[in-house]
Order: C-alpha cells, then sequence, then structure tokens
C-alpha cells in the first residue's frame, strides 16, 4: 500500500513536471509570438555597439517584415526568413546580393552575418532593440526615431537613377537638383539645364504641371544622360513618392530617381 501511495504521488509529480515544462514553452513561443509582432514593418539603425566596431562611415540597419529579416551595413544587401524563438532572434540562413565593395566592408557583413545567424538574445524596449550574441551586444534605435523622415520642401541631390528593378549612378561632376519650395513652386537643374513649374503634394503622390526647361546644351560639366533621364521623371503628370528619413524616391511608373536631402 505504501509502494502504491510512492508510485501515485511519484506520477503526479512527473505529470506535474510535464505539465510546467508544456506551459513553459508555451509561454516562451507566446512571447516570442508577441515581440515579432511588435517588430514587423520596422527599421532600427545601429547606436552603439560593444565587442564590434562598425568600419568608418558606414551605418548598419537591421529591418524586420512579417517573415523576412534583413540587414544593410554598407555593402550588400543580407535577408532570409526569421522568428523570434523565446528571447532570441533566429535566422536559419541568408541570402545576399553580390556587389563589390572594399574588403572592410565585405568582412563587415561576413561578421555581421555570422552574428545574426548564430541566434543572438533579443530585447525589445519601446524604440529600443539589442542583440546578445557570445561576443558582442549591438544596440539598435527605432529608424524614425533616430532619423525622422524629411519634409518634401528644400533642394534634393539627385544621386540614383532607376529603371525597372534595376538602379545606377552616372558619373558627374555637379548632380541635378531638385527643388520644392513652399509656394508650390519646383526648381529643376539636370546639369545641363534648367526647368520649373508647379507642384502639388497628396500623401504619396506628387502632382507636377506646367514643367518647362530652357534648352541650352550641356557645357563641360553636364550630363547629356543624366538630362535625359531627369526630363523623362520630372514632366507633367503624376508620379508615386516616397520619403525616408533623408532619401527622397520619385517614380514614373518604371522609371524613377533617388535624391538626398541637401
Amino acid at each position: 500500500m505504501h509502494s502504491s501511495e510512492s508510485f501515485l504521488r511519484c506520477a503526479t509529480c512527473i505529470h506535474a513536471l510535464i505539465l510546467v515544462t508544456v506551459v513553459g514553452a508555451c509561454s516562451d513561443s507566446a512571447d516570442g509570438d508577441a515581440v515579432q509582432s511588435q517588430l514587423v514593418g520596422r527599421a532600427f539603425l545601429l547606436e552603439s555597439s560593444e565587442g564590434f566596431s562598425p568600419v568608418a562611415n558606414t551605418s548598419v540597419r537591421v529591418n524586420f517584415d512579417e517573415t523576412q529579416f534583413g540587414f544593410y551595413a554598407g555593402c550588400n544587401s543580407h535577408s532570409g526568413e526569421y522568428s523570434v524563438c523565446g528571447d532570441e532572434l533566429c535566422v536559419e540562413s541568408l541570402s545576399s546580393t553580390e556587389i563589390g565593395c572594399a574588403p572592410e566592408l565585405h568582412a563587415q557583413d561576413q561578421w555581421l552575418a555570422g552574428f545574426m545567424t548564430a541566434r543572438p538574445g533579443l530585447r525589445l524596449d519601446g524604440a529600443r532593440l539589442t542583440l546578445s550574441g557570445a561576443d558582442a551586444t549591438l544596440a539598435f534605435l527605432d529608424r524614425e526615431v533616430a532619423a525622422p523622415d524629411r519634409a518634401l520642401i528644400g533642394v534634393w541631390n539627385i544621386d540614383t537613377f532607376i529603371e525597372g528593378e534595376s538602379a545606377s549612378n552616372f558619373p558627374l561632376q555637379i548632380p541635378p537638383t531638385v527643388s520644392f519650395d513652399a509656394d508650390g513652386s519646383v526648381r529643376i537643374f539636370t546639369t545641363c539645364n534648367m526647368g520649373g513649374g508647379e507642384y502639388m503634394q497628396q500623401g504619396q503622390e506628387l502632382s507636377l504641371s506646367g514643367i518647362a526647361y530652357t534648352e541650352e546644351g550641356c557645357g563641360a560639366s553636364g550630363s547629356a544622360a543624366a538630362e535625359a533621364h531627369v526630363q523623362q521623371v520630372l514632366t507633367d503628370g503624376n508620379l508615386a513618392l516616397e520619403i525616408e528619413a533623408n532619401r527622397l524616391t520619385l517614380m514614373r511608373g518604371e522609371i524613377g530617381q533617388s535624391a538626398t536631402a541637401d
């Protein structure tokens, strides 16, 4: 009888232990899901670090959507599927673009890829995200807090020309510019000619009207190719507009341009 009671007590203990373990596992999963839902649609910029020194003049950015994680540190873009496992960032593998960069930038990409796929600890506290690995801790700040979106009004230096899925840069002595004034007027410099007209912004759409350009030839510092692209985009009609931090992107269908604030 004593043996039977002991067995029942032990069985009850085992059942309770299993129940606690399962409940704990479910709780960890639920906590991870809750944190992951708070990351969706957000990007973070490296604010400080211990055990890792970024290459000079580079910014480390991480971003999250529902299932994809990515990072960019001045060389190639990396992305892969992720989940938040309890209090860890779980990224099984990363794919990347194959842009040729300086050796120190490639080395930085490789280090970050190794760090991100080694299940670093993850803590999200409002606008701050901390990733902690065995040898380094990276502290990030929400991009919208670290680098708020600029207003459209002002001077923008055009440095990227977009056609479909490709983006390129022309070797220019002086960049083309587009300037938006508070009175609704827009001024354009193509590297060869001046242009202007009127604009109206409605959310993520920009409407241009009355756009006209001078017709002088290109001087030594001008670029006919850049001018043709600028004029193709910045003409009468509607464009899709996106501003992120200090970068403006304007798209007319598959053709567009990207610029940074002056």
